[in-house]
């Protein structure tokens, strides 16, 4: 009966099982805390049996046992004592107990035993004492087990949203830049952080109440057969579980609900996460619109929007216990009404009533499994969306070693899109090691796009690209990024000090490299004027800094690396006039004996360049030097111009 009426609410059977299949690997990561899972599963069996049979059996044997002290009863006792013989002694209880002589006897036997044993009223209070301590003591056992099941339980499951944060986030890192092109930053956070979380509760909570509240039904339910076959009138009491069906039916229609409302609900908390790192990103831009207002009000139109659609998951969500709980009144009811029919005493229906409460108690806790199970669906879908995009640039299966790369960069017959619109056609170009190469043309002519594939932040759709002979897909992917130093448009410092931002560029610097490469950069010297010197913190994204001094931090990170490839991505294109003049020597300094590759719109930036490629259209229209090309080249000699005036 309980089996077939979980099994057609969603809860068991075949449609029970295929959706748990999408949670199983991340039940994986229990098993790497399988110590404190299995600790906190052994509590909640405890739990389970203290609960479903320890409290009504308690109740049975230890009730009776302190209020059958009263005068009428002691008086019966009195009688028993001197009764001559068993014979007078069952016609006594039978006048006293004309109920169920089978308990009666047993209590009056447990209270002889307790005036045997205890002949005085001081040592009968002392057993009564001791009878009344059986309580807080089967609840002080029942409540440690409790705890212990809950403090191991969320052990095992932080670790559990760690181990799935760490994939998602793992799996960021991996993505093709293409996949956060149209996706709000503070959405992606949402299902990192709020995601994560409800997956690994609804991980855990599953693993733990599919495990905990089947036996504190088992256990409830065995008591009640116990007591069933001990006395037939307490049989009906197991006939008031056939409503358990009935309370399947509310679980599984707002199961559904639940999850479009869990969804939408995490959709709009990662679109509230996304205004607010906009509006914290841009603090300045903030201020000098005066859209603080604005924001503002966009930031709290969202949060009523996630504050409608989170009572709507709260009332699918807790909207099961009350029904629950009423069906389970109207089966106390109608045994109450039975009992009382059938000639039951208190002391008789009141374990039964406990353990059927303990025989529903489960159920309710089963539907609010399957109503988490539901909202773990609605966030599973989002974090899929992570989890399951293409990787797109992936490690090759058996990659190639180059052990020293010289720096020659060959594109053959290079096609690449961005979706269905081009980005590159036809692209054939050798670019000899150590030569220093500017990129021009128009916005979107492909020169970024050009250079992103040489580190593969993209692959060609068509075309192979190599490295001194090599194609970039034969190698590993740490190992070609190891060969390639790009200095971007601006410079992307990372919270922490001015030595750790500048080692990134090779983690096992030493001191002295760090200082050194600081030098060639032309930054020591301002780094010194800093009371913490190297040690100076440079705020989230070096907002302590100045965009000059963070440029130069970041070419000083170029310089530490010492790559054999340099992309300079409009290295100056954030920076004023005075600036940009400065440090164009540290990117001169840096470019000599490296293959070097130069995005800019300023064309003041590229007189260092060897050689320059124009690009229009996704192609390359313009090959050779500055004068060449100012000479014979239109669209060049027309994007000069553009820059003079």
């Amino acid at each position: 009966m309980f089996a077939s009426g979980l099994a057609g609410g969603g809860l068991g059977g075949e449609a029970f099982r295929h959706r748990m299949k999408r949670f199983y690997p991340y039940f994986a990561y229990l098993a790497e805390a399988k110590g404190r899972f299995l600790a906190g599963i052994l509590s909640g069996l405890l739990f389970a049996a203290f609960s479903g049979f320890g409290m009504p059996f308690m109740v049975e044997k230890v009730f009776p046992v302190i209020f059958g002290s009263r005068p009428e009863i002691e008086a019966v006792i009195d009688r028993l004592v001197e009764a001559e013989g068993p014979e007078e002694a069952d016609r006594l209880l039978q006048e006293a107990f004309p109920g169920d002589m089978k308990s009666r006897e047993e209590t009056a036997q447990v209270q002889l035993w307790f005036n045997e044993k205890f002949g005085d009223d001081k040592g009968r209070t002392a057993m009564l004492v001791a009878a009344a301590m059986l309580v807080p003591i089967t609840a002080l056992l029942r409540g440690m087990a409790g705890f212990f099941n809950v403090y191991w339980i969320t052990s095992a499951g932080l670790h559990v949203l760690r181990r799935i944060q760490q994939s998602v986030f793992d799996k960021l890192q991996r993505l093709p830049l293409g996949f956060f092109s149209g996706r709000q930053t503070g959405d992606l956070i949402a299902r990192v952080n709020g995601d994560s979380g409800i997956l690994q509760g609804v991980v855990t909570t599953i693993s733990n109440d599919l495990i905990k509240q089947p036996f504190t039904l088992l256990f409830a339910l065995g008591y009640l057969v116990y007591k069933s076959i001990e006395n037939q009138s307490a049989f009906f009491v197991l006939l008031c579980l056939l409503t358990i069906p009935i309370a399947v039916l509310p679980i599984r229609v707002l199961g559904k609900r639940l999850m479009r409302r869990a969804g939408n609900m995490q959709k709009e908390a990662g679109n509230n996460t996304a205004i607010l790192a906009e509006t914290l990103g841009a603090t300045r831009e903030v201020r000098a619109f005066n859209l603080e207002d604005m924001l503002a009000k966009r930031f709290l139109d969202g949060v009523a929007r996630w504050t409608h659609l989170h009572l709507k998951v709260v009332k699918y969500r807790y909207f099961v216990p009350p029904i629950i709980e009423m069906l389970a009144a109207g089966a106390v009811a109608a045994a109450l009404t039975f009992g009382s029919v059938q000639g039951m005493t208190l002391e008789q229906f009141l374990p039964l009533v406990i353990a059927l409460y303990m025989c529903y108690d489960p159920i309710k806790k089963l539907g609010e499994v399957h109503n988490r199970l539901k909202q773990g669906e609605a966030s599973l879908d989002r974090l899929e969306v992570i989890l399951n995009a293409e990787e797109g640039v992936t490690d090759p299966p058996d990659p190639v070693r180059i052990q020293k790369v010289k720096g020659e960069i060959r594109f053959e017959g290079v096609n690449f899109a961005y979706g269905k619109a081009p980005a590159l056609k036809e692209v054939d170009t050798v670019i000899p090691a150590g030569q220093i190469v500017a990129l021009v043309g128009p916005s979107g002519a492909g020169k970024t796009t050009f250079a992103s594939m040489i580190p593969r932040f993209y692959d060609p759709v068509d075309g192979i690209i190599r490295l001194d002979g090599v194609d970039l897909k034969t190698l590993r992917l740490k190992e070609l990024r190891d060969f390639i130093t790009l200095v971007p448009q601006e410079a992307v410092l990372f919270s922490g000090t001015i030595e750790e931002n500048i080692r990134l560029g090779r983690l096992s610097a030493s001191r002295e490299e760090i200082e050194q490469a600081a030098r060639l950069a032309n930054a020591h010297d301002f780094i010194s004027g800093f009371s913490d010197g190297y040690a100076t913190q440079v705020g989230e994204r070096g907002a302590q800094l100045s965009g000059g001094q963070k440029q130069r931090i970041s070419i000083a990170r170029a310089f530490l690396k010492n790559a054999p490839v340099l992309i300079l991505d409009e290295a100056t294109a954030a920076l004023d006039g005075d600036s940009e003049s400065q440090i164009q020597k540290e990117l001169a300094d840096l470019a000599k004996g490296r293959t070097t590759l130069i995005i800019a719109h300023r064309f003041s930036t590229i007189r260092i360049a060897d050689r320059i490629l124009v690009f229009e259209k996704g192609r390359i229209v313009g090959d050779g030097t500055f004068e060449e090309l100012e000479q014979g080249h239109d669209l060049f000699r027309s994007l000069l111009e553009n820059q003079r005036h």
